[in-house]
């Protein structure tokens, strides 16, 4: 779009020159005819008399001039005796000739007098020496002085209808280089905006401005930066604070009402109260120590113990362990021999972990789930689709979203904290795979896992 504006701007401008320079041009050049006549007048004057001997002896002075060409519709005229040439125009013999010397059009230089104005119904252009009133006097139109004006336009319209395809050519041309010139630091804080996240603001280089008058935006997005990186290092660090704080008087917590808990006679309101209380707690440990997970993974401070797990047989002996304690569901799986992933094995066990107690959670009375694993060409992918009880709308797009739990009455009566599926996230990115949920025409949820056996270099 900018440039095709650019092009146009540019068509704009040359058109417009072309019209600003025909009109001064043209000016010019009837100043010139109008200059040339009076050098016409005092340079032959002795050849007045005869039309083509004066004609000749100006000519002969201007040879190879496109202006003296104009010389063949001069009108001579010799004051009082017109009668001198036969073919004398009318306008030598009007009373109104010999008036209009005196208006206010007329210009007087040392020798010669110029005039320019209307006559018979006309515009004439007329010249003659300054101090003799009843001399010679050369008269021309200006529409005849125009004439060689116009075979100068035309000639130039015709060449300009050849060059055309040129100009537009190099005018394309010119455009290109300054939008790449242009955009050249535009391109750059775009590349580095695009390979930002919060864990790498201070891993990226500072973007050099090419030219001089970009050094004021590089300076602002440079600044930016440092303060986003300052923003979510806090953000990050009180959210690892809070949890890591947290922990112990949750704990204590916890230990105090398992001893109460056994101490209350048991079934009594009071017991009742204090397994809530407890159940509440543990939740919120659960909550601390998933934040704390997350806070780190944005931090990118995971620390990770790498070694090559059969996924194979990790999986096949979850399923194993998920038909005994769900027997209601149908769970069935196609399951890839020897796929061995080089990953952290607890973070992947909490990761299928997840994905599986998801997929049970929100799935129908008598429910089924289908597991595939697959491997090609060194990467492993893995598909956990269920049945769901209800698919909310707005599950494929915030899917991810941390404490996000899909529709709300239905997820009031699930146990789940809706970090789950953020926390799965964060450790397939981790070991750089993707992670994604897409929603069947079936009522189906579908989660698929992508990732590198080995890590790249």
């Amino acid at each position: 779009m900018v440039l095709i504006q650019m092009t146009v701007m540019i068509f704009v401008i040359i058109g417009s020159n072309r019209i600003i320079a025909q009109y001064f041009l043209t000016n010019q050049l009837r100043d010139e005819i109008h200059h040339e006549m009076g050098e016409a007048l005092i340079a032959c004057e002795t050849s007045f008399n005869d039309r083509e001997r004066f004609l000749a002896c100006f000519k002969a002075r201007k040879i190879g001039s496109l202006i003296s060409n104009v010389a063949d519709y001069y009108v001579l005229c010799q004051t009082p005796s017109h009668a001198l040439d036969p073919l004398i125009a009318d306008v030598c013999r009007r009373k109104d000739a010999a008036d209009s010397w005196r208006n206010n059009d007329s210009v007087v230089t040392d020798k010669l007098q110029f005039l320019t104005g209307q006559l018979a119904d006309q515009e004439w252009m007329a010249v003659r020496f300054a101090q003799r009133t009843d001399g010679p006097e050369l008269w021309v139109t200006q529409s005849h002085a125009d004439t060689m004006v116009y075979q100068m336009w035309s000639l130039r319209d015709r060449n300009l209808m050849r060059v055309l395809p040129i100009i537009f050519v190099m005018v394309l041309l010119l455009n290109f280089y300054i939008m790449r010139l242009l955009m050249k630091p535009v391109l750059a804080i775009e590349s580095s905006l695009s390979k930002l996240d919060a864990s790498n603001l201070l891993a990226t280089e500072p973007i050099q401005a090419p030219y001089r008058e970009f050094e004021k935006l590089v300076s602002v997005f440079e600044d930016l930066r440092l303060r986003l990186n300052d923003s979510f290092t806090k953000a990050r660090r009180f959210t690892s604070d809070a949890s890591h704080e947290l922990r112990t008087p949750l704990t204590i917590l916890r230990g105090s009402a398992e001893r109460l808990l056994h101490e209350l006679p048991v079934g009594s309101e009071q017991q009742i109260r204090v397994r809530n209380m407890g159940d509440e707690v543990e939740r919120l440990i659960e909550i601390t120590e998933k934040l704390l997970l997350l806070s780190r993974a944005d931090a990118n401070s995971l620390i990770q113990n790498l070694t090559d797990v059969d996924f194979s047989t990790l999986l096949l002996q979850m399923i194993q362990g998920a038909q005994s304690f769900n027997p209601s569901l149908k769970i069935t799986s196609d399951i890839a021999r020897e796929v061995v992933w080089h990953c952290d094995k607890t973070l992947v066990n909490q990761l299928i972990h997840n994905l599986y107690t998801n997929a049970v959670n929100y799935n129908q009375p008598k429910g089924w789930i289908h597991v595939e694993l697959t491997q090609f060409n060194d990467v492993l992918r893995l598909t956990i689709e269920n049945s769901v009880v209800v698919l909310p709308a707005d599950l494929s797009d915030r899917a991810f979203e941390r404490f996000y739990r899909g529709d709300a009455a239905h997820a009031r009566s699930v146990d789940g904290l809706g970090l789950g599926l953020s926390i799965c996230l964060e450790i397939a990115k981790l070991h750089q795979g993707t992670l994604s949920l897409q929603t069947t025409d079936k009522n189906t949820v579908r989660v698929t896992l992508i990732a590198p056996l080995q890590r790249p270099g």
